[in-house]
């Protein structure tokens, strides 16, 4: 099943306000770099913390244009050029992003990625993954695991979090109804994760697992299984 089809202008809003917002957080961020090298090391602990919030919020804006712009081309990912790569890199990569700027000190996020070569559009399916891990992190008491582990013919991915509520599963359900506002902000990201993975011939679901509650995408591992599972 590919993305359920939007208007184009729909698209269009989208992939217009990733550009918009990627333009002047990319200027901030570059300023931000200046200004700490104009400082050298008369930087004080005081004011690299509050270098570290400014970027946070850099970053925090730079995710979101990352996120219009995936929700943008979910229409044509079908048809997206992907690439073979190792993908435990891909995986700690979009870990670390959404840490950093998703993360809270009372959550720890542990990682069991194991060694996994496959296929992937880089770009989408890290917006994708960092946006699971961002919806893991919101619901989570303490405790985030992401592990990556081949599960027979397949990629997955599963973030399991100490969540004691159902507000994951309960976004998901909301978000990919038929009824479902597209320009919901809070639904754009389930939509990106879903979008993502079905046109990478994969899944994306949620279930509660006793106290916890799990997410897991999964996709192929040979690209030519793709079309098959996008059906």
């Amino acid at each position: 099943m590919t993305e359920k089809a939007l208007p184009e202008s729909i698209y269009k809003l989208f992939a217009r306000t990733g550009h918009d917002v990627r333009g002047p957080a990319g200027v901030v961020a570059g300023a931000l770099d200046e200004l700490e090298r104009a400082l050298g090391g008369e930087t004080t602990a005081r004011n690299a913390a509050f270098f570290t919030m400014a970027r946070r919020g850099v970053r925090r804006l730079l995710r979101l244009a990352d996120r219009y712009t995936a929700a943008s081309e979910l229409s044509r990912q079908q048809d997206a050029q992907v690439q073979s790569l190792d993908l435990e890199p891909l995986v700690r990569q979009a870990v670390s992003e959404a840490s950093f700027v998703y993360g809270r000190r009372q959550v720890t996020v542990a990682l069991d990625l194991a060694p996994l070569r496959g296929f992937a559009h880089p770009s989408s399916m890290t917006a994708a993954l960092a946006d699971a891990l961002m919806l893991a992190l919101r619901a989570a008491r303490a405790r985030v695991a992401v592990e990556l582990a081949a599960h027979g013919d397949k990629a997955r991915v599963v973030l399991t979090s100490d969540a004691d509520t159902t507000s994951v599963e309960e976004l998901f359900e909301t978000a990919l109804s038929p009824e479902a506002d597209p320009l919901d902000e809070g639904a754009l990201p389930v939509r990106v994760i879903d979008g993502v993975l079905r046109a990478h011939g994969g899944t994306a679901r949620v279930e509660r697992v006793g106290a916890e509650t799990r997410i897991t995408l999964e996709w192929p591992l040979n690209e030519a299984d793709r079309k098959v599972g996008a059906r």
